[in-house]
């Protein structure tokens, strides 16, 4: 989905220091710039990411590509990148976008939740999903996530936010460890008892179709990553990987930190 940008709303947190965007079709976007202060290629990361979890029906949020106009960024002084003893201006042109999931920019997004309120989310189920996923793309960050309400009068949810370290970041390899990718948090985890307790996702990446993952990365622009031979190297590894799931899950359940007390 490509979009234009209209209107900037603040700064958002984090390492990428993205903003939060209002976009031609009235909905707001985290916008990440190809300036950032981490890689050009987590943005590409982001969008491949973001369309591999989807397929697998996991709570991350829409992707899309958003067009920053120059009018835009020099109209807003706080559109800008900060480095050691300097800033500048994010980058105009052709960024990547996730959608804001929570009712509307004013609405209260938790990166927190305490232990009573955690276990009252309504697809908690979905960090299972999420930690095959995150074995598969060797995210080398800590999963990280918001929970907001998608409706004023809806439940809690979490959704699965930052996939810009999956692949390496830019390295696009997989040097894989245990606690990688891996919440910080074992309750999201409790319940699991064994490879039953990862259905349907197991099941879905496993037999994913070779297609579906080429497929995710098409329309992503050339700017973003770089060679094509690259890419092209990185999606055949990524169908490659789908049969050591299970060993990268052992790894992790066979780790100090032990995340899965229930599974004998």
């Amino acid at each position: 989905m490509l979009l234009s940008a209209v209107e900037h709303v603040r700064p958002m947190k984090g390492g990428a220091q993205s903003q939060l965007l209002r976009a031609s079709d009235n909905r707001f976007y985290v916008v990440k710039f190809h300036n950032n202060p981490q890689h050009t290629r987590v943005l590409a990361n982001e969008m491949l990411a973001a369309r591999l979890a989807r397929a697998l029906g996991l709570p991350v949020p829409e992707p899309a590509i958003v067009d920053v106009p120059m009018s835009l960024v020099g109209a807003s002084p706080e559109m800008v990148i900060r480095l050691a003893g300097h800033s500048l201006h994010c980058a105009p042109g052709l960024q990547f976008g996730s959608r804001l999931p929570a009712a509307g920019a004013q609405q209260p997004i938790f990166d927190y939740l305490p232990e009573a309120a955690l276990a009252e989310v309504e697809n908690l189920a979905d960090f299972r999903g999420m930690l095959l996923f995150d074995k598969w793309t060797c995210n080398c960050n800590g999963r990280q996530v918001i929970f907001c309400r998608a409706a004023r009068a809806a439940r809690m949810r979490v959704y699965m936010i930052d996939q810009g370290f999956c692949f390496n970041a830019g390295e696009w390899n997989f040097p894989d460890s245990p606690l990688r990718g891996v919440y910080s948090r074992n309750i999201v985890y409790r319940g699991v008892t064994g490879w039953e307790s990862f259905e349907p996702w197991l099941s879905r990446l496993e037999h994913l179709d070779p297609a579906v993952i080429y497929h995710a990365a098409e329309e992503i622009p050339p700017a973003w990553y770089g060679r094509t031979d690259d890419l092209e190297r990185l999606l055949d590894q990524l169908a490659a990987r789908r049969g050591k799931i299970r060993d990268l899950v052992l790894a992790v359940k066979n780790s100090p930190r032990r995340p899965f007390d229930d599974w004998a």
